[in-house]
């Protein structure tokens, strides 16, 4: 059986096969948008003032105006999700600098696109909560930050495209991208931890790359548990060598990383550590979704 899903652009919401964009937007042409991607369990958006927090400074930092205002994105995001009416739903928030003449020149007229994609979101693979991931290193380097920023969430993800092409090659489940200077940034998709000692380490964002909302949240909720947290640079020895490793982002949660390339992390299995950690998130999460449906008034 075929997901359900839902595209809502410029307020109008319709099925896939009929969603279509201009291919004279900028989007298209030269991934000139940005975007958010959140999740929803019973039409409730999780963490959705943080994502639209990003979403207004990717927009700022690119001189991007938002076709609709942040409370008319969550009004339509509520509204498509509503009409969905799935368990849980994938939600990906895209702002476009719009149609207009074929041109680099961002300051000539155009129209902005407000578009938003909603399916339906099945649990992720058991296995990789019990059992860990593999990933590689990717050759190729994430962006520098004077060139296209990687803090900016930006419909121009071919770096991330060319990393996830070498992890897949290889059988690899996703691809670990290193800086300029050597030292590890972050996934294609999401960002990396290490714990050594049972302290828990993720770059800072000066390593180039994206501040994710889950990092955000779980650096604040290790402090206020009394767990050990810091935001460090590390090289790729200093992964290689530490007790656990994983991942975070929002539709992935926390996923224990336990082989990079031909090393196996500590025991080889998910660690305590991070096992740990991820039912406090996940506690977190249910919390959040509780007080969220009260705020919203869904």
């Amino acid at each position: 059986m075929k997901d359900k899903s839902l595209v809502n652009i410029n307020g109008k919401i319709l099925p896939p096969d009929q969603a279509t964009i201009s291919v004279f937007d900028r989007g298209f042409l030269y991934g000139d948008s940005i975007y958010e991607v959140t999740m929803t369990l019973d039409g409730v958006p999780f963490m959705v003032e943080e994502h639209m927090d990003r979403l207004e400074k990717s927009a700022s930092k690119i001189g991007l105006p938002l076709p609709i205002p942040r409370e008319k994105i969550i009004e339509q995001l509520i509204a498509t999700v509503k009409k969905l009416a799935v368990k849980k739903s994938y939600v990906r928030i895209v702002c476009t600098r719009g149609a207009g003449e074929i041109t680099l020149d961002p300051t000539r007229e155009q129209t902005g696109s407000f578009i938003l994609i909603c399916k339906e979101l099945h649990p992720n693979p058991s296995e990789w909560y019990d059992k860990g991931v593999w990933m590689v290193i990717a050759d190729v380097i994430r962006n520098h930050q004077r060139a296209t920023d990687p803090s900016v969430k930006s419909g121009n993800y071919l770096n991330n495209v060319m990393a996830m092409g070498e992890a897949k090659k290889v059988g690899a489940f996703d691809a670990i991208m290193l800086n300029h200077q050597g030292m590890v940034s972050e996934g294609t998709t999401s960002n990396i931890w290490i714990v050594k000692d049972n302290k828990f380490v993720t770059p800072p964002l000066d390593a180039g790359l994206l501040g994710g909302i889950t990092r955000k949240s779980l650096l604040e909720l290790g402090q206020s548990q009394g767990l050990f947290m810091s935001e460090a640079n590390f090289s790729p020895e200093d992964m290689k060598n530490a007790d656990e490793v994983f991942l975070t982002s929002t539709t992935k949660e926390i996923v224990p990383i336990v082989k990079i390339d031909d090393k196996i992390i500590g025991s080889g299995q998910p660690g305590v550590n991070t096992r740990k950690l991820h039912a406090m998130y996940q506690q977190l999460m249910s919390e959040h979704y509780k007080s969220e449906k009260s705020r919203l008034n869904i």
